[in-house]
């Protein structure tokens, strides 16, 4: 992997990532790893998934089934 770039780490572009992703996994058989699309929902809900967890942020769902986000 001599030809890997590391410059994707410090990108947070979920369009990049997928674009990043997609290309480098060309060849395995897996249909979503060629969609674009839909490796660009995938990184963005990863990366709020971590974005929410390091800074905190909770979901509160009532119990009519509504939620809102508490913040630190």
């Amino acid at each position: 992997m001599t030809d890997y770039d590391m410059n994707i780490h410090t990108n947070p572009d979920a369009m990049a990532w997928a674009k990043f992703f997609v290309e480098r996994t060309k060849n395995m058989d897996r249909d979503a790893f060629r969609d674009e699309s839909y490796m660009v929902g995938w990184f963005a809900n990863a990366m709020m998934a971590m974005h929410d967890y390091v800074t905190g942020t909770k979901t509160i769902v009532l119990d009519d089934g509504s939620a809102f986000v508490v913040d630190k």
